[in-house]
């Protein structure tokens, strides 16, 4: 009898637990994005159009190779292709993880898993690992999912491991093994570079966070979705599956550092067989197959991706040193922690505004899109985008400080 009072407690413990919270930061952009002028919001580098990467090539071979991706498209049958990814488009992404990998274990097409887009794999990541009772601890602040999803799968058994900003966003690794000791988790859970903060880990931070979980047999994953943009660091890290412990996971996609959110393809990397098998068949119930055009687009993309990220890299600097001048011209009502990697600032009012109204009244009477720090649990912060275009940064940015001024917050 008590036997089975337990189980109907549990599966009531269940039921609450999977009352999903909303997604605050998708569902304010969602509300705003499409009818704005200025979007300080975007969290993409400048999206771009195929026609964009095809004049990266020389002149006198633009034509022959639009004519020969074009023709591929166009003759290609649209059954459900590759069930998971083609091996031009996985050699393509193994290579971008090779590219600074000094380990002597090397990123091959079979470490590599496809999802649809980064959100798909890191869902899938929980999906496979994640059970009712397991501890998870997962770095704060961060996108939203990363915390909000595991806590639903581990029947609302999470951890958050907070990062201030009056540490820099410096991992306290002290503080992390105080909670590994304390709960027994089974997987970190980080990202970096960072959303919302644009702080970024450095190879040295990374590797005693990964002897700290190998110590206590615990997977780690790593939401790297703006890897490698690593627009103003002069020591940037290896992704986390290069450090040689097979229990690390990687996640990323077309989005953020390439440019190609509009192909919604994604991807998880690891070097654990077992776990990749298990990744494959529970994909089966949620994803069958990307679709064939993101696929052939995306393998056409990645065979060129550091010209995306020349470009991608003066375009995330140019637009830095504009919110520096708005920074430092506002005398101190507003303060950051610089980026220096990925696509996002987060940026403090100091004048006990309300950032939830502030955007809301930037998005409902000025056409201006900025995420207040409410949706990520951060009251008096905002996430500001800087991989928009230029006109998107200049332009907000002066919204932004004329209705500061109209405040009387903001002082000539």
């Amino acid at each position: 009898m008590s036997g089975g009072n337990t189980s109907a407690a549990r599966r009531k413990n269940i039921e609450i637990a999977m009352i999903q919270e909303d997604f605050d930061v998708e569902q304010f952009m969602n509300k705003y994005e499409t009818g704005i002028k200025y979007n300080l919001g975007e969290t993409c580098v400048d999206s771009m159009s195929i026609k964009d990467i095809i004049k990266f090539f020389p002149e006198d071979e633009q034509q022959s190779v639009e004519k020969q991706l074009h023709d591929e498209v166009f003759n290609m049958k649209l059954v459900y292709g590759w069930i998971e990814g083609s091996d031009e488009l996985k050699t393509n992404i193994a290579k971008i993880y090779n590219e600074d990998n000094k380990s002597e274990l090397k990123v091959t097409k079979e470490n590599i898993i496809i999802t649809n887009g980064a959100i798909g794999a890191n869902f899938l990541c929980f999906y496979t690992l994640i059970n009712p009772g397991d501890k998870i601890i997962a770095v704060e602040p961060s996108y939203q999912q990363l915390t909000s999803v595991p806590n639903v799968f581990s029947d609302g058994n999470l951890v958050k491991f907070p990062i201030l900003d009056s540490e820099g966003y410096q991992p306290d690794l002290d503080k992390l093994k105080l909670l590994i000791n304390q709960h027994k988790p089974k997987m970190l859970i980080i990202n970096n570079p960072n959303n919302p903060t644009g702080y970024l880990w450095n190879n040295d931070q990374i590797a005693e966070i990964i002897d700290i979980c190998k110590s206590n047999d615990m997977y780690i994953m790593c939401d790297e979705v703006y890897r490698p943009l690593y627009h103003s660091s002069t020591n940037p890290p290896t992704s986390i599956v290069n450090f040689g412990y097979k229990k690390t996971l990687s996640t990323g996609s077309m989005s953020k550092a390439f440019s190609f959110a509009g192909l919604r393809l994604g991807w998880i990397v690891s070097h654990d067989d077992s776990l990749i098998k298990d990744l494959a068949s529970k994909r089966d119930y949620n994803t069958i197959s990307i679709s064939m055009i993101d696929d052939k687009f995306s393998s056409f993309i990645l065979s060129n991706y550091k010209k995306i990220l020349a470009r991608n890299y003066v375009i995330c600097q140019n637009n830095l040193k504009q919110i520096d001048n708005f920074i430092e011209e506002s005398k101190g009502l507003i303060t950051w922690i610089r980026p220096v990697a990925g696509t996002t600032a987060f940026i403090k009012f100091n004048d006990n505004l309300i950032t939830m109204d502030l955007s809301i009244e930037l998005a409902e009477k000025h056409k201006v899109l900025m995420v207040p720090g409410e949706c990520f649990q951060y009251p008096g912060y905002a996430r500001v985008g800087f991989g928009n275009s230029v006109e998107d940064i200049k332009g907000g940015l002066e919204v932004l400080k004329n209705v500061l001024i109209e405040k009387g917050v903001w002082k000539h």
